[in-house]
């Protein structure tokens, strides 16, 4: 899967071991997932994780593709009318 179009854009992504979806920007991509900042997922991965460093100026939590039910990006409408 290339998502690397995705790298920059804020995104909603649920995974299988939380309840509620979560938000973020995908700082980067791998083969086998994405890295997710700037938004409440980093603080919502890492809650119940004991000894995480305080003070991370840009902190990014890896999320593998096989853990994500779902994921949403936002679409500009000038994208949708070229593609009509």
């Amino acid at each position: 899967m290339d998502t690397s179009n995705l790298i920059g854009h804020k995104v909603g992504i649920k995974t299988d071991n939380l309840n509620e979806a979560l938000s973020g920007v995908i700082v980067g991509v791998d083969s086998v997932g994405v890295w997710i900042g700037k938004g409440d997922a980093v603080a919502k991965v890492i809650a119940g994780v004991q000894g995480v460093p305080e003070g991370f100026a840009e902190p990014a939590v890896f999320l593998p593709y096989s853990r994500i039910s779902w994921m949403l990006t936002e679409t500009k409408e000038a994208v949708y009318q070229k593609s009509r």
